[in-house]
C-alpha cells in the first residue's frame, strides 16, 4: 500500500511539473494571439506605452476615444486605456498596472456617466488568464475578481473549456493604441426595452476613484472629466440624473478638474451615430473625439 502511495504521489507530482511547463507555454502563445482582450494588456504590462494622454473608461471610452484625432488635433502621444464591460474600479486597477509600467502620462481623460460608479468583476475573466504569471496581475486581481479555487492553482485548468484553436495562429492587431471603433448600424431593442436607467454609487468604487484622484494630484497628472455622448432618449430615461451630477460635480470641486459634457451634443439626437443607445459608432466616434480633442486644446490642459 505504501509502495502504491509513493507512485501515486511521484505520478502527481510529475503530471503537475508537465502541467505547469504546458500552462506556461500556452499563455505565452495567447499574450502573442491578438485576441482583443489580451491585446488591451499586452502593451501595458511590457511597459509599451509612453503617452502623453491616456483615456479611462469602459466600452464607452474604449470604442469612442479615438487616438488617431486626440494625437493630431493636440500633438501629442495618446493611449486609450478603455476597458470593456469595467466600472471605475477595474479601470482604476488597469491604471496603477499601467502607472507601474509604463511613463507617467500628463494628462487623463476620464470618462464618467451614469454606470460608472457601480462594482464589476466576473465579466471576460479569461483576459487575465495568460497573465497570471505576472506578479501585479495576480495581486491586483486574485483578490477581487470571481476566479474558483482550480483556476488560481491547478496549471492548465483555468482554460478548460476555451477553444484552443484560437490561439494557435497570430491574428492581426485588433486595435489602435488600445481603440477600437465599431462599424455597425443602429440596434435600439434593449434601449426599448428598459423604462429606467438608475444611476448608482458603490462604495468602494468610489473610495478607489477618490484615492486615484489624489495620487493623480500627487504624481502631477492633471485629469478632465468627460461625460460621452450617449442617445437623448437614454439620457432621458435616467430618474436621478441630478443626483449624478451633484455626485461627479463634488468629486471634481474637491479636486480641481474640469468637467466636459456631451450628453446634449448634436450628435446625440441622431441614432446614425450610435450602434446602440450607450455606444457611438466609428463615425460618430470620430466625430466625438473630435469635439473633445478641441475643447480640450482651449482649456490649454497642458
Amino acid at each position: 500500500m505504501r509502495e502504491y502511495l509513493s507512485k501515486l504521489l511521484v505520478f502527481a507530482i510529475v503530471l503537475y511539473i508537465v502541467l505547469f511547463l504546458v500552462d506556461y507555454a500556452y499563455s505565452a502563445m495567447i499574450r502573442t494571439s491578438n485576441w482583443r482582450p489580451v491585446e488591451a494588456w499586452e502593451d501595458v504590462v511590457n511597459g509599451n506605452i509612453h503617452a502623453d494622454v491616456v483615456a479611462l473608461g469602459s466600452s464607452r471610452g474604449w470604442v469612442q476615444i479615438d487616438p488617431h484625432i486626440i494625437d493630431s488635433v493636440l500633438c501629442v502621444n495618446s493611449y486609450n486605456l478603455g476597458i470593456d464591460g469595467s466600472e471605475i474600479n477595474r479601470q482604476v486597477q488597469k491604471y496603477e498596472i499601467f502607472r507601474k509600467r509604463n511613463p507617467k502620462p500628463r494628462l487623463i481623460i476620464q470618462n464618467i456617466d451614469v454606470w460608472s460608479l457601480g462594482y464589476t468583476i466576473g465579466y471576460e475573466k479569461e483576459q487575465f488568464f495568460p497573465f497570471f504569471w505576472d506578479r501585479d496581475i495576480r495581486k491586483t486581481f486574485y483578490r477581487t475578481e470571481p476566479f474558483t479555487w482550480g483556476e488560481k492553482y491547478i496549471p492548465f485548468f483555468r482554460y478548460h473549456g476555451m477553444n484552443p484553436m484560437l490561439f494557435f495562429h497570430r491574428s492581426p492587431r485588433t486595435l489602435y493604441k488600445g481603440y477600437q471603433g465599431q462599424v455597425g448600424v443602429w440596434n435600439g431593442e434593449a434601449f426599448e426595452q428598459q423604462e429606467t436607467i438608475i444611476f448608482h454609487v458603490n462604495d468602494t468604487t468610489l473610495r478607489m476613484f477618490d484615492s486615484f484622484l489624489d495620487q493623480a494630484e500627487e504624481d502631477s497628472v492633471k485629469v478632465v472629466f468627460v461625460y460621452a455622448p450617449l442617445f437623448s432618449g437614454a439620457t432621458e430615461k435616467i430618474s436621478n440624473r441630478d443626483l449624478m451630477y451633484e455626485t461627479y460635480r463634488k468629486l471634481a470641486d474637491k479636486h480641481s478638474i474640469p468637467v466636459l459634457d456631451y450628453t446634449d451634443m448634436w450628435i446625440c439626437r441622431d441614432t446614425a451615430y450610435f450602434y446602440n443607445a450607450m455606444h457611438l459608432n466609428k463615425t460618430g466616434a470620430e466625430i466625438y473625439t473630435d469635439s473633445l480633442a478641441n475643447d480640450l486644446k482651449r482649456l490649454d490642459v497642458f
